[in-house]
């Protein structure tokens, strides 16, 4: 939004749960919520209202719940005043569909079905788009995959003091919420598995969750060093000379961490079964996927990532700035409105 705003577009955001006052929207975004509507109705409804007041060129939604406001939205309004309509998806449904409480499979079941009414989707990664063609009904000639701008916070370029190699030790970063999708404990077992073949190893979380406890215990039976830090902004900066991280998830959209990570100097492993790491991750350059859960796998995947000296990444590296991933989204809003005139629709 800031980008955007900055290049001179006149941008709104309408927050669908959050207050205003509780996100503190860029500079020059003007800023609306519904939070104080309850049920979908309602607040499809109240966003009416809002994109009939604000008479948006094109409206952008991000995630499922939104999405489904937005295109519920849409379909109220007359033709004549209707913005093109994009949805951004960010996740890996499927994968998180067992288990999952009714409320959120009956979303899903919408999803499958309103989908492809947008003028366009905008997926967070090309497992994600794949997803969004064979599961929710998308034509491939409307769907655009644009990379996340992952290295906002990392200032690039100014080098690390890491040193490739295992053999001064491999420092484990679990920088990911200690949660049952991210599966931390399986950081503790690749470490256990590392040390039985002689690496001396330790794990630093950056993260805090509901699972820590559980951690800390599993730390404690296997003789691995845990070290926990809590949240941290700038977890990238705090890391050992001899440091990789891992992100061990059942799923994700992408992995914004795998990303930052190499911005800062230091690879990275994630498992390739969670599938959206794929396009976060340059495998033996970057870091490596992990052939599966197994923490044998995953050790395996660390011995390899630790010997990794991240040279000439940048060019890869770009593809997720902000002026990158700003222009592409630009240029999917531009031909969205281009398109939808040359076709002669209001």
């Amino acid at each position: 939004m800031a980008w955007l705003a900055g290049k001179g577009y006149e941008v709104s955001v309408v927050l669908t749960a959050a207050r205003i006052d509780d996100v503190r929207p860029p500079v020059g975004v003007e800023a609306r919520s519904l939070a104080g509507r309850r049920g979908h109705v309602a607040k499809s409804r109240a966003l009416r209202a809002a994109i009939a007041d604000v008479r948006p060129d094109v409206a952008v939604a991000m995630q499922a719940h939104p999405n489904l406001l937005l295109l519920t939205a849409a379909r109220m309004l007359p033709s004549a005043s209707r913005p093109r309509v994009l949805i951004s998806e960010r996740n890996l449904v499927s994968l998180g569909l067992a288990g999952a409480d009714i409320p959120h499979r009956v979303k899903i079941w919408c999803a499958k079905r309103m989908y492809g009414w947008a003028d366009h989707v905008i997926a967070i990664s090309h497992p994600v788009a794949g997803e969004l063609v064979a599961g929710f009904g998308v034509r491939g000639d409307r769907l655009t995959v644009v990379p996340n701008p992952a290295i906002a916070k990392v200032a690039t370029g100014t080098g690390s003091s890491r040193l490739p190699g295992s053999d001064r030790g491999i420092q484990i970063v679990l920088a990911c919420r200690l949660v049952a999708q991210k599966r931390p404990l399986l950081a503790i077992e690749a470490a256990a598995e590392l040390a039985r073949r002689g690496v001396n190893v330790e794990v630093v979380s950056f993260g805090g969750g509901p699972l820590l406890d559980q951690v800390v215990e599993a730390a404690d039976r296997a003789g691995v060093t845990f070290i926990h830090h809590g949240w941290v902004e700038n977890w990238f900066e705090h890391f050992g000379d001899n440091a990789v991280a891992l992100l061990p998830s059942s799923r994700e959209g992408f992995g914004n961490v795998l990303v930052e990570a190499a911005a800062a100097g230091y690879p990275a492993v994630a498992v390739s079964g969670a599938l959206g790491v794929a396009d976060a991750i340059v495998p033996g350059i970057t870091g490596e996927l992990a052939l599966s859960a197994d923490p044998a796998d995953i050790a395996d995947a660390l011995l390899r990532a630790a010997d990794l000296t991240l040279t000439d990444i940048e060019p890869w590296l770009r593809r997720f700035s902000i002026e990158s991933s700003g222009a592409d989204l630009e240029r999917v809003l531009v031909r969205t409105v281009e398109r939808a005139s040359t076709r002669g629709t209001p």
